[in-house]
């Protein structure tokens, strides 16, 4: 008797996590779904059943992979995948049209789906602490991105219509391999933070930059900072709106 009993709790014991997860998730229904630090190694299949959740949170797992089903999710407003093993992301991401803040910080990325820039309504966009060399030119698109975090990759390049992201006020490049950036860069009219510290080894700021009276805050190297114009240094002492941090 004992014996089938202990029998019986063991078994119960044993899906008592996979119960736990989908009965918070019923929950949760309709607002948010918390998955951080579960030790996954891929989404639950019946997450994506969960098509009223606005927020989903999945961070630091161990997540490899990103299926074609995250499609579903098509009232997501807020995704966080970050400190994964993620190395690339499925078309069907361009299907989240109500995505606000996308969150891939500390993945494995190598490459971005030219769909991103369907995701027409997002505003943050954390890809740091990747692989990534280049981006689609399809992340221009984003008409409402205001923060993009692309520091510590391997960026050789930005795309040549970054300009077209009018609604950017945040952009950091810090530790990549960048040697200029784009002149439609240049014309960000609402930038006000930017982060080039390290951006590549032969990184220089064009002169153009001396017209972007927006940008309030700025994190430079020294060496950097010692073939930039020199408007840069001159601003510093006699805007009090202007910091410039020297790394």
């Amino acid at each position: 008797m004992r014996l089938s009993l202990l029998i019986i709790l063991i078994i119960a014991l044993s899906g008592c996590g996979h119960y736990n997860l989908e009965n918070r998730a019923t929950k949760s229904r309709g607002t948010k779904l918390d998955l951080s630090r579960k030790k996954l190694d891929e989404i639950p299949e019946w997450i994506f059943e969960q098509t009223q959740v606005r927020e989903l949170n999945l961070h630091r797992n161990r997540i490899k992979s990103i299926p074609s089903e995250i499609g579903n999710l098509v009232n997501l407003e807020k995704l966080t995948l970050s400190r994964n093993d993620i190395d690339s992301l499925p078309p069907e991401i361009g299907k989240l049209k109500k995505l606000r803040r996308l969150s891939l910080k500390a993945n494995k990325l190598i490459y971005i789906p030219p769909e991103i820039g369907e995701l027409e309504n997002l505003e943050e966009l954390w890809l740091n602490f990747n692989q990534l060399q280049k981006l689609p030119d399809e992340i221009t698109e984003l008409k409402k991105l205001t923060h993009i975090y692309l520091d510590y990759n391997n960026l050789l390049e930005l795309p040549e219509n970054i300009g077209n992201l009018t609604a950017l006020v945040h952009l950091t490049l810090k530790q990549n391999r960048l040697s200029y950036l784009p002149p439609s860069f240049y014309t960000l009219t609402q930038l006000n933070f930017l982060n080039v510290s390290y951006a590549g080894a032969s990184f220089t700021l064009d002169e153009a930059f001396c017209k972007m009276r927006n940008v309030e805050t700025l994190y430079i190297d020294q060496a950097t900072l010692s073939f930039s114009p020199r408007c840069i240094q001159i601003r510093a002492n006699s805007n009090f709106r202007f910091t410039i941090y020297v790394e």
